[in-house]
């Protein structure tokens, strides 16, 4: 029981790894592909990820406007070569 517990963990952290690294067209084509085989309820979620496919970094990297401000009073360490 714990082996099939760990291979689907593993199995879902290799299926996000490959959806990270995976090009934009590629997830496009897969996304438009599994809209038709999947219920209703499912159908809504896919086509707002097919629309959000071509919007760079906007769910995973968090470096957009809507970050706040950094701190005035923290100053970055710089760190000169001799």
């Amino acid at each position: 029981m714990l082996n099939v517990i760990a291979y689907v963990i593993v199995g879902i952290a290799l299926f996000y790894a490959a959806w990270l690294f995976m090009p934009a067209a590629a997830r496009h084509w897969l996304i438009a592909w599994l809209v038709h085989g999947v219920p209703v309820s499912l159908r809504a979620r896919l086509e707002r990820l097919q629309n959000d496919v071509g919007a760079p970094g906007c769910s995973s990297c968090k470096g957009c406007e809507t970050e706040s401000k950094p701190d005035p009073m923290v100053k970055p360490v710089r760190l000169h070569r001799r």
